[in-house]
């Protein structure tokens, strides 16, 4: 089971070529761990366009997409509570820089300024492009090269990012709370990038027909469902 989710291969290769391209960034001294910290909330707001396409892509060529006036109406209502829910984490995600005589941020709520300021931190674009390329690669390889617009619902697809982005996000900001109240930058962005390797080989070894599937129904599955309606949840949520 080890070797199935964490082992390199074909399958999650982007996952690991992005890990090691910000570790090596970091260590070079390219980037500061701040950066680490801000990219992470930068890539949620890029997985968000990226999966309004994915919806738009099921509407018109799914073959299980059902109303299609319905379901243009769901990238919409998508973009507005996916825009609402990042807007508030990153509000956090800016509070915890505000404290201090060294804070990077006056006011946590001015999200259009503390935005522009944090693209303009050393570094940041060198981060943004590997983001861009690896979440363009998910989308144009994995998602329109396999058909998998052939899978889900239109509405099935809205929900795909949450649980990721929620896991991900809930991570960087405890993370990033301890890194300034004890002052351990370089250690914080270390593990901010050890747990985001982890979650995301763990999400993507969740395939059709492969043995994390089957563990994790088997864990998660209770009376109120079948084994195989669990098992078309999670690839709901993670394929």
């Amino acid at each position: 089971m080890f070797k199935a989710v964490f082992f390199p291969t074909s399958q999650n290769a982007t996952i690991w070529l992005n890990a090691l391209y910000m570790l090596v960034l970091l260590l070079a001294g390219v980037i500061d761990p701040v950066v680490v910290f801000f990219a992470y909330f930068i890539e949620t707001m890029i997985i968000g366009v990226f999966n309004a396409l994915k919806i738009y892509y099921t509407i018109r060529l799914g073959n299980k997409n059902g109303d299609n006036e319905m379901g243009k109406g769901l990238i919409l209502f998508f973009l507005f509570h996916y825009g609402f829910f990042i807007a508030v984490q990153s509000v956090f995600g800016f509070l915890i820089f505000t404290f201090g005589e060294d804070a990077l941020f006056k006011e946590a709520f001015n999200l259009i300024d503390n935005y522009t300021a944090v693209l303009q931190l050393d570094g940041m674009w060198y981060v943004l492009v590997g983001i861009l390329v690896s979440n363009a690669y998910q989308f144009l390889v994995e998602f329109i090269g396999k058909d998998k617009y052939l899978l889900f619902t239109p509405g099935e697809v809205m929900m795909k990012p949450y649980v990721r982005i929620f896991i991900q996000q809930f991570v960087v900001i405890i993370i990033g709370f301890f890194a300034v109240l004890i002052n351990m930058g370089l250690i914080a962005a270390l593990l901010l990038i050890g747990f985001r390797l982890i979650i995301d080989l763990i999400l993507s070894s969740i395939k059709k027909d492969s043995k994390s599937l089957d563990y994790f129904a088997k864990k998660l599955v209770s009376e109120k469902m079948t084994l195989e309606e669990m098992k078309q949840q999670l690839l709901a949520f993670t394929e």
